[in-house]
């Protein structure tokens, strides 16, 4: 009982909003379960009638009274349906925004919690807060409406009240024990169907390196390992189940024979009358049918703890990475960014080392560097993804984390290397940014992509499909380029967005960067030298340090290690070059 009520006050303390309407419920509950003991009430009195030769008129006063007792019962039954209504929508809607916004606000948790567990979680788990709370509802108006029947019981004679109570606690008794075994197994179901999601997902998102590595057979045997697992305590769940529904009940029926013969007996005897026989019988019938309805609200609410501490556990879960944004509401932003001897660490490893430099308004700005020499770092930090431990990161010589979440948003944009978008139209997905149509098509046509939109099949209108998209991977960074154009951003960050583009498409997204650079911040990571020759400002990052800084020609001529990223080039890891978005991970394991 203790675990339940331990159940509901987590519950409540997740999104506890509506309480007034949970009251609402229990109330409703109370009265729906009283309402059910007056019908049998009706029932004796019709029987009183006919035994006692009364008058047959007498008859329709208890049919009034059956009309009166179930208008109030379904009455309560609709005011019930529409608190569970009004908590299914608020609990479905709420918590699932409540994860979505504590996994965006610090995405470090997906490091430690899969995304398999978090999606699961989210459309599974939410969706059955509501009946936490009706099931306590429930067993709690459960139990008090068997309280009465037993002092009814007691009323008209102790030792039916007593072969009741044994035989009803018995069952009680033998149901919660096979309770927490289902709870257990249940939870071990829930534990290895979360690691085969988290399998699938991982090798459906690469699948290519999964085949061309043949490492499918390898990863055939671990989901086979674990789908064994889960067949076993699944296999377990069903035994304890099968007990439940086909050999537990065979106690309680047992003992409503017995109940019965002793019944009848004491109405032989002449000890009980023929109409308080059949109201004893009505009311026991409810104790059989509460017991089961109660039982089984017990066993629904042991699987839903579990539901409840998952969500608990990821609600829970915080890292030292979550940043708070400030009050500044600024939004005449110039653009100027300033790194002011910035040192970055992760878990005692040296990620950035007083860094310093400045990228201006209608510039260029190339961060270059070995893999692993902490180029993606300055982004991520600019993107506030993580906190400096010294030094200070400016935009016009105001900290980065004194402005306002609006003004920093609309301030700070940009592309990464690997392009998205979402299953919908060209133009829902530009929508995301701004939903003027006039604004979508200038930014595409500054970007160079309209004229292959207008092109393609529905135009604007046009699905992008990932499985089957129409798009280039070019046309899609240039697509990327003009939803972050859409942001009205005044400093525009690029990471490796020409890694995975042909040469005709590179050469393209070259123009843009210098058409951009006319009214933006330019800030760009790349590895590929022909970027690199259009830079106003280059900055050669090495093993965290900045190892050379200027114009083109200077950093050409003092640094050897930026003549030799200019005449190779570099094979790009297929993630991060810094860390592979564990905190277990830092730049200088990639390198080496």
């Amino acid at each position: 009982m203790r675990r339940y009520l331990d159940t509901i006050r987590t519950l409540f303390s997740i999104a506890g909003d509506k309480k007034f309407i949970a009251l609402q419920m229990l109330i409703s509950d109370i009265l729906l379960y009283a309402a059910d003991l007056l019908p049998p009430i009706a029932t004796a009195g019709i029987i009183a009638v006919i035994t006692e030769n009364r008058e047959f008129n007498a008859i329709w006063i208890y049919v009034i009274l059956y009309i009166i007792f179930y208008a109030i019962y379904f009455g309560m039954y609709a005011w019930n349906y529409w608190t569970y209504t009004v908590l299914h929508h608020y609990y479905y809607n709420s918590v699932q925004q409540m994860i979505f916004n504590h996994v965006a606000e610090d995405e470090m948790i997906l490091n430690k919690i899969s995304k398999g567990k978090i999606a699961e979680t989210c459309s599974e788990d939410v969706r059955y807060l509501v009946d936490v709370v009706d099931m306590a509802c429930d067993g709690l108006t459960g139990i008090i409406q068997l309280v009465i029947i037993f002092c009814i019981f007691s009323y008209y004679n102790i030792f039916v009240a007593l072969i009741a109570l044994l035989i009803d606690g018995f069952y009680i008794w033998l149901m919660s024990r096979n309770s927490k075994a289902v709870a257990k197994h249940y939870e071990g179901t829930r534990k290895y169907q979360d690691k085969i999601i988290d399998i699938l997902n991982q090798m459906l998102s690469n699948l290519r390196q999964v085949k061309s590595l043949n490492i499918m057979p390898n990863l055939e045997k671990k989901l086979k390992s674990t789908r064994r697992s889960w067949t076993e305590q699944s296999n377990a769940r069903l035994r304890k189940l099968t007990e439940r529904y086909c050999e537990l009940p065979a106690i309680i029926y047992l003992g409503k024979i017995i109940l019965y013969i002793f019944l009848a007996y004491l109405a032989t005897d002449g000890k009980i009358s023929l109409d308080k026989l059949v109201l004893l019988i009505s009311y026991y019938e409810i104790v059989i049918t509460n017991t089961d309805t109660l039982l089984e609200d017990f066993l629904n609410l042991s699987n839903y703890t579990v539901r409840v501490n998952r969500i608990k556990a990821i609600l829970s879960y915080t890292t030292d990475s979550e940043i708070d944004y400030g009050d500044i509401d600024n939004d005449y932003i110039n653009g100027v960014v300033t790194f002011d001897k910035v040192n970055y660490k992760l878990k005692d490893r040296q990620i950035l080392n007083n860094i310093s430099f400045k990228a201006r308004p209608n510039e260029i700005t190339v961060i270059v560097g070995r893999p692993g020499s902490g180029k993606t770092t300055i982004i991520n930090l600019l993107y506030r993804l993580y906190r400096i431990n010294a030094g200070a990161i400016l935009i016009d010589d105001e900290s980065i984390y004194n402005y306002s979440e609006r003004v920093y948003s609309s301030n700070v944009s940009g592309v990464f290397q690997k392009t998205f978008a979402f299953k919908m139209s060209i133009r829902e997905n530009l929508a995301l940014v701004d939903g003027k149509l006039e604004n979508q098509i200038e930014a595409c046509k500054r970007v160079g992509i309209y004229k292959d939109i207008e092109r393609l099949p529905y135009g604007f209108n046009t699905t992008l499909d990932p499985d089957h998209c129409l798009l280039t991977e070019g046309q899609l960074q240039k697509l990327a380029i003009a939803r972050a154009l859409l942001s009205k951003a005044e400093i525009l960050l690029f990471d490796e967005v020409t890694s995975n583009v042909d040469p005709a498409s590179t050469k393209d997204i070259i123009n843009i960067f210098e058409d951009l650079k006319t009214d933006h911040t330019v800030i760009i990571i790349t590895h590929k030298p022909e970027i690199m020759e259009i830079a106003d400002q280059v900055i050669v990052l090495n093993n965290g340090k900045i190892s050379a800084k200027g114009t083109n020609t200077d950093v050409f001529e003092k640094s050897a290690l930026y003549r030799e990223l200019r005449t190779a080039t570099f094979a790009r890891p297929s993630v991060n070059d810094d860390f592979i978005n564990t905190p277990d991970s830092s730049s200088e394991n990639s390198e080496k």
